[in-house]
């Protein structure tokens, strides 16, 4: 219940501010765009461009929705209230994380037009890439949250929450790049913490439960991470 009541109370926030509107609607606005350029220069019947674009875009507007989830409590000095409260920094940490979450599927649920759109004039539209496409793309949702939550329990500053989780992710989407740079051993484990290779794989229709349990195991890590962090605060 205490993890709801946080949940709730962040959703209030989210849709009493204007970063919640200003959030949906550019993002809405550049993949629609993007879904009418690509399905009529290509007239192919796919939405692995725009799901593959869509994943680049809520990396860059994630950090948007998360710096404010912490960073606030803490230069507001409303942590020092939480912290003392009968919640657990776990709890907190988990009730902003689902409420950052929600606002994200609600996001997704709100593109779910355009395949919609597809299968009403194309006769042999595949369904199955679309499922793990959007599979993938939630799962790469939560990867993104868990990581701006933790950036966000780092500072009271906004601004440098979002630069340090958008600098990260940017991080974690490009180390499949490693594979070509270095070649060996070294770059095969560094591509294999790419955000960008593992999600590449839902595209193409592929749902491999090693990438599942990857997305789930790091989601986890940085909301323990997260945990962690604001049980120091705790005791500082």
């Amino acid at each position: 219940m205490k993890i709801l009541a946080i949940m709730k109370k962040e959703l209030q926030a989210f849709f009493f501010s204007p970063i919640a509107y200003i959030v949906f609607s550019s993002f809405l606005a550049i993949v629609g765009y993007l879904f009418w350029v690509i399905l009529v220069t290509s007239k192919i019947a796919t939405l692995e461009p725009m799901l593959y674009n869509a994943a680049f875009i809520l990396m860059l507007a994630s950090p948007v929705l998360t710096m404010r989830l912490v960073s606030e409590e803490k230069k507001s000095k409303t942590i020092e209230l939480l912290l003392t409260s009968p919640i657990s920094p776990f709890q907190i940490i988990v009730g902003k994380f689902l409420a950052c979450f929600v606002l994200y599927l609600v996001l997704m649920i709100l593109t779910l037009q355009y395949p919609l759109i597809l299968s009403m004039y194309s006769k042999d539209f595949d369904v199955g890439p679309i499922y793990s496409g959007y599979l993938g793309l939630v799962l790469l949702g939560a990867a993104y949250i868990s990581f701006g939550l933790f950036a966000s329990t780092l500072t009271e500053n906004q601004i440098i929450a979002a630069m340090v989780s958008f600098g990260g992710l940017i991080l974690f989407w490009i180390f499949g790049w490693a594979r070509h740079a270095f070649e060996n051993d070294f770059g095969e484990l560094l591509g294999n913490l790419s955000l960008f290779d593992r999600y590449a794989e839902f595209l193409r229709g592929i749902v491999d439960s090693g990438n599942v349990i990857f997305f789930v195991v790091f989601t986890m890590t940085w909301l323990f991470l997260a945990t962690r962090v604001l049980e120091s605060d705790r005791w500082r």
